[in-house]
This record gives structure tokens, sequence and C-alpha cells, in this order.
């Protein structure tokens, strides 16, 4: 193989590698900017990706055989196409495999038997896919199953420190905007915008006077707009709010 049949294999190998990862952030940013429906993205444009980075790759492998004999330029630029192939590769895998992980629910509670109820954001959720309703026995068992350790945390302390607390962990929270603060009805709403393909999600939080004396009882929900998993977003969103009310 001539020297510039070699280079050629090497910029198209680079040439691939880009456009899977331009493809692979497009997917998700496209879909905020209504460029293409959702499932577009994901059964066209994230599959696409991870082709041509295999592509990418191939070439790369290729270019290296006929560079053996050959020694043409252009190794910097086969070498980036087969790593941006094997990131993207790598990417699309490692999700496929992480939405295997976790079970089909997209709607997670500290209190399963009466799940904290929106009120403002209900308004918000108008065109949302997903509706507030947490579900029966059988989305309970599987909540129970999956996430046994999302429950209710007591405080020790009065309902009005406990509410403080709660708030100023809130406002700690990487979340988009923090919709209802009312003490008097013990609610505190928020959404949560994910990066990439820009998903909005939903958090309401409830406290109570616990039945033990001097106690206050909190409980958090999270629930997303579309999609009927959420790749564990949710409780770990839970999760990360109950360690900041841990902190303050």
């Amino acid at each position: 193989m001539k020297k510039a049949t070699s280079s050629k294999i090497s910029i198209l190998s680079l040439f691939f590698g880009l456009v899977a990862a331009a493809a692979l952030l497009l997917a998700g940013y496209g879909y905020q900017w209504n460029w293409w429906e959702l499932g577009t993205a994901f059964t066209w444009i994230i599959p696409g990706s991870a082709v041509a980075g295999l592509i990418a790759t191939g070439l790369t492998v290729t270019y290296w055989f006929a560079k053996r004999k050959n020694w043409a330029v252009g190794t910097k630029k086969a070498m980036t196409g087969l790593l941006l192939g094997i990131i993207v590769m790598g990417t699309v895998g490692y999700w496929f495999y992480e939405a295997m992980q976790y079970p089909p629910i997209h709607d997670i509670s500290t209190d399963v038997k009466n799940p904290p109820a929106f009120k403002n954001i209900v308004a918000l959720r108008a065109d949302a896919a997903n509706d507030t309703t947490y579900g029966d026995q059988e989305k309970v068992d599987i909540q129970r199953k999956h996430y046994p350790d999302i429950k209710p945390v007591l405080l020790d302390m009065s309902y009005g420190e406990a509410f403080d607390k709660a708030v100023a962990a809130a406002k700690e929270m990487p979340w988009e905007q923090i919709v209802t603060v009312d003490q008097q009805a013990g609610l505190i709403e928020a959404v949560d915008q994910l990066p990439w393909f820009g998903f909005k999600d939903d958090i309401v939080i409830r406290l109570d006077s616990a039945d033990v004396s001097s106690k206050t009882k909190i409980d958090v929900r999270s629930v997303s707009r579309i999609g009927r998993g959420d790749i564990g977003v949710n409780a770990q969103r839970i999760r990360d709010y109950l360690e900041e009310i841990d902190k303050k």
C-alpha cells in the first residue's frame, strides 16, 4: 500500500471518529434544541454514533498494518480517530449496560404508601408524558426490592428548625429551580434538569410532625417527566438530598 493511500486511511479514521463524537453529543443536545424527536435520537443517532466509532477503530487497525510497511505520515490522525471511536463505543455501551441494571420505574418516594403530592409543580408538568400517579402494589414491591435504602428521615428537632434545615439543604442541591417553599403546608418543590438530553425531573419534599414527640419526619419524592425508566437517577437524587440534610 502506498504512503498516500495509508495517509488517506488515517484521515478517514479521524473523520469517522469526529463524526461519532459529534453524533453522540448532538443526539442529546439536538433533542433539547428540538432538532429531532427522542425516538430518533435513541433509535438512529446514538446507534449511528457507535457504528461510526466502530468504523474509525477499524480504519485505524487497517492503517496500522499498512504503516508497518510504508511508515506513512498520519499516525496522530489515526490514533485520534481510534481514541474517539473507543470513547464513543464505550460510552454507548456503558449507558446501555446501566439501563439494564435498573428497574423500569421513574417515580421514587421515601413513603410508598402515601407518597408526597405535588402542588405547584402540577402546572409545570402539563405536557409531561408521565403523570404523578405513584402506582400500584407491584410498583411498591419493585421499589422496595431495588431501593430498600430509600426511607423517610426523622430529625430530632422541632418542626420549624427542621423546615429551615430542609430548605437550606434544597438550596445546596444543583437543582434548576426551587418552585415552592411553604412552611405552613410543610411543602418544598423543585425542578432539576439533567445535562445532555435536558430531561426534567420534579422533586417534592414533605415535612410532618412525627408521632414521636419533638421529632419531624421528612419524606422526599422524585419523578421523571418522560421515560419509563430513569437509570437510578431519582433514587440517587433522594439519597444526595438526604445526605445534604444530614450535613446541616
